[in-house]
């Protein structure tokens, strides 16, 4: 499968996924609440998030037939 994610965009998907993986670690650990979202819903979502950014590819924009990245 070729990329389909450009630099700007996964950038922007391995800090939020690293950001979303921190807040299932507090929700998992500490008081943080959050409604009805559990700790490894959050976890799989930081990790899917972290894994097209660093890959540059995403399965939906491949469905969708979005294509964000300029030539390589």
């Amino acid at each position: 499968m070729k990329r389909n994610v450009g630099r700007i965009d996964a950038a922007a998907r391995v800090i939020g996924g690293v950001a979303v993986a921190v807040l299932a670690v507090l929700v998992a650990t500490t008081d943080v609440s959050v409604p009805v979202v559990s700790a490894v819903g959050l976890a799989i979502a930081g990790a899917v998030l972290v894994v097209e950014g660093a890959t540059r590819r995403c399965l939906l924009y491949r469905v969708l037939g979005i294509d964000r990245c300029p030539v390589d």
